[in-house]
């Protein structure tokens, strides 16, 4: 390791000059307000509304500034656009009806249109945790639940009552059977699936392109990666020293003050706040640290979404729990960028044990990955509200993204950390990536 002992007059500096321009618990830059709308009708407010043939609907548009903008907004049903703010259901069927305008797209209403004797089969979680009761309901064109007097089946096996839940994971398949006027009905088959929460272990790595040892830290990154099946998430952040850093994260001096990270690069640290550092005398890692916690059963589960229309990028982080919440619990969600090529210094050029031998020092247009960039949350988290098992909570970042930076290299971990900001779970995506709860 090399000693960074003679750089402390440097880092004084630099540390009163952050200081000076930030907050410790507020995002590096701050959250861009953007319209959104929201779409409702007068059939109610239910994901899912069931309504009869010939039945008129009227939708209403409203923006997050509390303008009214149904008259200006497009309407579609099943991605056709329709004319005016009403649309009469003459088909049975599923139809899906969302709101543009301009960039803003709104949230999607639900209808399920029957005739006389069809029922509509509801499944209230699609997606559920092992263990987790998964409600059916059995909707009539007065929106009447009548699931009390059908039978459900799952994987073509009936069931006692209404309700299911499975302890191992797997994918599922439901449907009813209920009489009326003296015939006999089915449902259509609806498939839901269920999932055990798997933990991943957040894997923060400070570095730097000058810190010749810190690429023996990057070659565990990518071994223990392999061989977690890539339940780790990776966070890489970068510190400057004399000459130029172009992945200096500005509050890395926050970072390292609260988890007592020493100038003595490479640091790892686990889940936040456990050191994970190279035996002693050697540029190998105790693999079976990380091992030993990835990919185990955990009681929490995150989901990430998110999207960018021109520089504006918004982050959507959903958080379930088996148990529910423990006060002082956080969501942090850390914006990265990978591809970034900078020269970086190498002192294993002569280490034959060392996947970096021959490749010269420094090594030419190295390309780093998981370089932390911006904090969408506070430093250290956002608190979650109180939430008690299996209710699901969400929470939206939208951040404006600088130039210099390359949108389509983006990433994100969001993690669930404890008051004393140890990591529960974590998930990463990277940009327009879509993950699910699992």
């Amino acid at each position: 390791m090399k000693n960074l002992s003679y750089f402390k007059i440097l880092f004084l500096f630099a540390f009163i000059a952050i200081i000076g321009c930030s907050k410790k618990e507020d995002p590096i830059s701050e959250a861009v307000d953007n319209l959104s709308i929201v779409l409702t009708s007068d059939m109610g407010a239910n994901e899912l509304e069931v309504i009869g043939l010939e039945q008129m609907v009227t939708f209403n548009v409203m923006g997050s500034d509390g303008e009214d903008y149904t008259s200006s907004a497009k309407l579609y049903v099943n991605e056709t656009e329709i004319q005016g703010s009403t649309y009469t259901f003459n088909t049975t069927g599923s139809f899906e009806v969302k709101a543009v305008y301009g960039d803003a797209t709104s949230n999607m209403l639900n209808f399920e249109v029957l005739s006389d004797t069809e029922r509509a089969l509801t499944v209230d979680y699609r997606r559920a945790m092992n263990d987790q009761t998964i409600t059916f309901g059995l909707l009539d064109t007065d929106g009447n639940n009548t699931a009390s007097d059908a039978t459900f089946y799952i994987n073509d096996q009936a069931i006692s009552g209404f309700t299911y839940s499975s302890s191992t994971e797997g994918s599922f398949e439901v449907y009813a059977e209920y009489e009326l006027s003296g015939g006999t009905f089915t449902t259509d088959v609806k498939d839901f699936a269920v999932y055990v929460p798997k933990r991943n272990v957040v894997l923060e790595d400070y570095t730097g392109t000058w810190c010749g040892y810190c690429l023996k830290a990057v070659a565990a990154i990518d071994s223990i990666k392999v061989l977690t099946n890539n339940h780790v998430s990776v966070v890489s952040i970068h510190k400057k020293s004399l000459g130029v850093e172009p992945m200096h994260f500005p509050q890395v001096v926050d970072l390292q003050a609260e988890f007592d990270i020493p100038n003595e690069f490479p640091q790892m640290q686990l889940n936040r706040t456990e050191k994970w550092n190279s035996l002693p005398n050697s540029i190998f890692y105790d693999y079976s640290i990380v091992t030993n916690l990835a990919g185990k059963e955990s009681d929490v589960s995150i989901a990430v979404d998110s999207r960018i229309n021109g520089s504006t990028l918004t982050v959507d982080a959903k958080v379930v729990y088996r148990n529910g919440t423990e006060p002082g619990d956080k969501l942090v969600v850390y914006l990265l960028e990978s591809g970034i090529i900078a020269d970086q210094a190498n002192y294993f050029d002569a280490n034959e044990n060392s996947p970096y031998y021959g490749m010269g020092d420094p090594i030419v247009d190295f390309e780093h990955e998981d370089a932390l960039r911006n904090s969408l949350s506070g430093l250290f988290g956002d608190a979650i509200p109180e939430k008690p098992a299996y209710e699901e909570y969400e929470k939206s970042y939208t951040f404006d993204v600088p130039s210099d930076y390359n949108a389509q290299n983006l990433s994100f971990v969001v993690m669930v950390v404890k008051a004393n900001n140890n990591a529960k779970n974590s998930q990463h995506a990277k940009i327009g990536e879509s993950v699910i709860f699992q």
